[in-house]
């Protein structure tokens, strides 16, 4: 019986990740195996004593390289996929990936794609937007700004919260500007999910004449009332950074300031935002303030603003991103968005 062209793709996948897992394990051992001196006093005989298990940074490296491993695999036969370096806000190198059809000869609208997570990171699970988005003609940049997970604990403990990590993705542009002949600057959008919906909606605010449109689907929008209801060791997690000078209670002007229905008068781009009525992670009411802010502004009015909410879907948080209905739904419209005003199509 033939085995299909997509399952061997898939077998040679796991057999790559089986194989580097394989060879980073024995690598990882044999290079943090040690001898202690001899103990000439006692034994003369020479003792082994093995290495301690790897710290969470060091796991995080590892699995970033699983992960791209798979990425790579995934999309590789179909489209130019590069790692990526540029220079985000203070010149902090950030990482990223970089997407394209393999003809370079047509100038192509492109997508900033941000990725989730207080502490997260982009991959192989957006493999299918970037094959959506590439395959309808799109260049994507998908930054791991600074805090993302994978690349080491200064990384990590840069994290900026609605800060210099906004400016990290929009400098995603500039990377495109300096070394992709064929993106066209006036054709750029940016989306998100989440904590990439709340960078998204941010770099549109600050940023607008760099971006055409912007997507966020279940995006973090009031900060004030998300620490209210959520743990105290997630309020911590935002009260250590320098940028929000202490707790909720002590500093609540940073909080507003960085909270994206706090600037909806500002908003000149077109935004499209997804929400589901049943997220445990971003709560409605957090976009129900960024709808009544946006209308209140009067940005549906000028068509700016397009909300859409669906009750109850499957997966809640992540309805968007698995395989059901609504998020095929929720997919035809952000690419028949993303298209109105970035490939002209109505």
């Amino acid at each position: 019986m033939r085995i299909s062209v997509q399952l061997r793709r898939s077998l040679l996948c796991l057999t790559h990740v089986l194989t580097m897992c394989s060879l980073a394990v024995t690598m990882h051992a044999q290079r943090t195996r040690e001898a202690t001196p001899r103990d000439t006093a006692q034994r003369g005989a020479r003792r082994e004593t093995y290495a301690e298990p790897l710290d969470m940074f060091e796991q995080q490296r590892l699995w970033k390289q699983f992960s791209d491993l798979s990425l790579f695999t995934q999309l590789g036969p179909e489209m130019i996929v590069r790692k990526i370096r540029y220079a985000g806000a203070d010149g902090m190198i950030i990482p990223g990936y970089f997407f394209a059809p393999r003809d370079t000869t047509v100038k192509r609208p492109a997508i900033i794609m941000v990725h989730g997570g207080v502490h997260g990171d982009f991959t192989a699970s957006y493999a299918t937007e970037v094959r959506s988005l590439v395959a309808r003609g799109y260049l994507v940049v998908a930054p791991e700004y600074r805090g993302s997970t994978g690349y080491g604990r200064a990384h990590y403990d840069a994290i900026d919260y609605g800060g210099k990590e906004v400016e990290d993705c929009i400098a995603a542009r500039d990377y495109l500007a300096a070394l992709v002949p064929n993106a066209d600057l006036s054709r750029v959008g940016i989306m998100g999910w989440s904590h990439g919906g709340f960078i998204s909606i941010h770099a549109v605010l600050r940023r607008p004449e760099l971006f055409k449109v912007a997507v966020a689907h279940v995006p973090v929008a009031d900060l004030p009332t998300r620490i209210r209801t959520h743990s105290e060791a997630y309020h911590k997690i935002f009260a250590d950074q320098k940028g929000f000078g202490g707790r909720l209670e002590q500093n609540p002007q940073a909080y507003v300031e960085r909270s994206p229905i706090a600037h909806a008068r500002k908003l000149t781009v077109p935004l499209l935002v997804h929400a589901a009525d049943n997220d445990d992670d971003v709560f409605i009411v957090e976009n129900h303030a960024l709808r009544d802010s946006m209308v209140a502004a009067g940005m549906d009015k000028r068509g700016l603003y397009t909300y859409r909410e669906w009750h109850n879907p499957p997966g809640g948080h992540s309805f968007s991103r698995v395989d059901t209905p609504q998020a095929r739904e929720s997919w035809r419209e952000t690419v028949a968005f993303l298209d109105r005003y970035l490939r002209g199509s109505r």
